[in-house]
């Protein structure tokens, strides 16, 4: 529950959030990343939704990264469990940039630059629209996300499958 009371509060935000990605992005991370506005990402970062090989589902990150992705990549990453790169997130729309490692703060300066050029009542009632049917996803799917995870991270399978992943 306080997963996705943190992601619905980024969402939920009058003004724009912006996050910068400088390294690996894994599992409840996705959540954080779909949840923000615009997403800066180094050309190396890689993603993988790793729920699934421990018995588990992506459920309380799902309310976000559904809002983002395709229909075909949320299938593909939430099933499969595999890494993937930033071009690939930039092209399924879970980040906006992609940019080399040396040019990151440059990037995320520019896009800083260009949200405060906008007029803080523009960009208030911009980011409502554009949120508004996330924000209401949380409200409408968020307790049942939240018992779904639940009930998967105290079975069998994933306390095995956990268990199994620490001992190597």
């Amino acid at each position: 529950r306080r997963i996705i009371a943190l992601q619905r509060a980024i969402a939920d935000l009058p003004v724009p959030v912006v996050c910068r990605l400088d390294g690996p992005v894994r599992a409840g991370g996705l959540g954080l990343v779909a949840s923000a506005d615009v997403g800066v990402c180094r050309d190396d970062v890689t993603f993988a939704l790793t729920e699934v090989r421990l018995g588990l589902a992506a459920a309380v990150i799902s309310i976000p990264l559904r809002a983002r992705l395709s229909p075909r990549a949320a299938s593909d990453w939430f099933l499969t469990g595999r890494s993937f790169g930033a071009p690939e997130a930039r092209e399924q729309g879970l980040v906006t940039h992609v940019v080399p490692a040396d040019s990151m703060d440059a990037a995320v300066g520019r896009v800083l630059d260009d949200l405060r050029a906008g007029a803080r009542q523009g960009l208030v009632e911009a980011k409502r629209l554009l949120s508004a049917d996330l924000v209401a996803a949380f409200d409408e799917h968020g307790d049942e996300m939240a018992r779904l995870s639940g009930l998967l991270f105290h079975s069998a399978v994933a306390r095995e499958r956990m268990a199994a992943a620490l001992r190597r």
